[in-house]
């Protein structure tokens, strides 16, 4: 029988690296695409999810299984994204051109030329997290943890900090915000 994740900190605080290793196979993937689709980055994706797994493993030992694990989880994982947010802010980027008399660099990049209906999904798919991050924050990251993680309000509440009904009205108003950034494509279906 599988342990539950509870049963599993409970081992890895008595010692049980094992029980670290099945609780971050069950949380990589779900931790990675909640930062990613919150950071928009891959590179601050990845980062952020190392972050998590970190601070688990070090803060992993005062677990109290007062809330479900996985709200504790995602809890840790949205204040890794916002340290990335903040620090973000405080980063430039440079680029640089190469000089006289330098070479180019050619670079071979693989054209996936993706037909028809997946183009178009593709398409859809860049309209929608384009939309998703245009989003304000606070309706992006109920948004994110409601429709691609399935989250009840309850737990989004608890992660958030929010109460129940702020987290009702931020999700009311991110699918409004989205659908009013999207109505071209219904425009475009309908015609």
């Amino acid at each position: 029988m599988e342990k539950s994740d509870e049963e599993l900190m409970k081992a890895y605080q008595e010692g049980d690296e094992e029980a670290m290793s099945e609780i971050f196979g069950r949380y990589q993937k779900r931790i990675f695409n909640f930062a990613l689709r919150f950071l928009a980055s891959r590179a601050d994706a990845e980062d952020a999810t190392a972050d998590v797994f970190l601070n688990l493993m070090k803060t992993g030992t005062g677990f109290n299984p007062v809330a479900k694990f996985s709200t504790w989880l995602y809890t840790i994982a949205r204040n890794a994204c916002f340290s990335k947010l903040r620090k973000r802010r405080n980063v430039f980027s440079l680029s640089f051109s190469k000089g006289p008399g330098e070479s180019e660099t050619d670079w071979d990049i693989p054209d996936p030329s993706p037909e028809g209906e997946e183009l178009h999904q593709k398409e859809l798919d860049g309209h929608i997290k384009s939309a998703v991050a245009q989003l304000p924050v606070s309706q992006r990251e109920v948004m994110i943890l409601r429709e691609y993680h399935d989250l009840s309000y309850a737990e989004i509440a608890k992660i958030t900090g929010e109460s129940l009904s702020n987290v009702k009205v931020l999700i009311f108003r991110a699918r409004e915000q989205l659908r009013q950034s999207l109505s071209f494509l219904l425009k475009e279906v309908q015609s």
